[in-house]
């Protein structure tokens, strides 16, 4: 035998190679105090609470990047909720799976795997425990993964006619969702994987469109003491960017928090709003080229940063005359 394998080799834990079991639990909101509750007359909240009561088993906000999604979501979250710490926050991304959301093996201190419950069981345990709290889920970006996927056997038994019934997940394991767990997401429309989301899915979850709003776009600005004359300027292109047929390029109202005075408009063209745009429009130049004379327009070029993108003119380089030399 050779004397290289006639030594078992010791396993190593994780405490011998120096790292520890990251934690699976889906994120908690911060504390109360830090995320303000919605009043009863909020349109969008109206909107979540009457989407519930027809009976969906959960509500998607969906819009474009910069319309307010995930700002709404935490704080209406927060304000359907029993209890601040009956909220949990995942986010899903495009290598999200069943493992990380229902039930995966994990590493064993000192060798081998264990199965571990993820986010969405342990949430409903915790709903089943406190029956008379509203217990909220907050899925961020939705559409990112392979929703059916992720979501397994659970996906039939979120339905309302349905909570309170228990069924068998892959493992073997049995899971209850509870009546008193709501459903909260968001997504972009415009997300490579909206196109294969399940129809399952859309047929169970309610759709709120949350859109670019020029009102909402003064109204934030003015709340930070921005000029009125620059106001008008950037709620101008901004109007003209809406009306331009596709709507891959109707970025929300959000894109122009930063935008408090001239030097700062113009460092958020450079370094936000032109790169959104330019990724928007990798097809389509001559759009772009429309953008860029929409922000001209508003915002002529003053030389360094801040030129908006404009294409400097091609110079031809001087022709030279036999015997001058290169």
């Amino acid at each position: 035998m050779d004397s290289r394998t006639s030594n078992r080799v010791r396993p190593l834990s994780l405490e011998d190679l120096g790292v520890a079991a990251a934690a699976m639990e889906a994120v908690s909101l911060p504390a109360e105090e830090e995320i303000e509750r919605l009043p009863d007359d909020n349109e969008e909240l109206s909107k979540v609470r009457a989407a519930l009561e027809m009976g969906f088993a959960g509500v998607i906000l969906c819009g474009p990047p910069g319309t307010g999604k995930s700002w709404y979501a935490k704080r209406i979250a927060q304000t359907i909720a029993g209890e601040p710490d009956a909220i949990r926050i995942v986010q899903f991304h495009t290598s999200y799976q069943y493992e990380d959301f229902m039930e995966g093996f994990v590493p064993k201190d000192g060798g081998g795997f264990e199965l571990q419950k993820k986010s969405f069981p342990l949430l409903c345990e915790d709903a089943i425990e406190r029956p008379d709290i509203i217990h909220v889920l907050l899925i961020d970006e939705i559409s990112r993964c392979d929703v059916a996927r992720v979501f397994g056997e659970a996906l039939t038994y979120m339905e309302v006619d349905k909570r309170g019934l228990e069924f068998t997940l892959a493992s073997g394991n049995t899971l209850v969702v509870p009546r008193n767990l709501v459903i909260l997401a968001t997504m972009n429309p415009w997300d490579k994987g909206v196109d294969e989301l399940d129809v399952a899915l859309e047929r169970r979850f309610a759709q709120i469109d949350m859109l670019p709003d020029v009102l909402a776009l003064r109204s934030i600005l003015e709340g930070k003491g921005v000029d009125s004359a620059l106001i008008d300027r950037l709620a101008a292109f901004f109007e003209g960017v809406q009306r331009l047929d596709d709507e891959m390029v109707h970025l929300g109202h959000a894109y122009f928090n930063n935008c408090i005075d001239e030097d700062s408009a113009r460092r958020a063209w450079d370094f936000r709003l032109f790169p959104f745009f330019k990724k928007a429009c990798r097809l389509d130049k001559d759009m772009l080229s429309d953008i860029r004379r929409m922000w001209l327009r508003s915002f002529p070029p003053q030389g360094g940063i801040g030129d908006g993108g404009a294409i400097l003119p091609i110079v031809e380089p001087p022709q030279l005359q036999p015997g001058q030399a290169t």
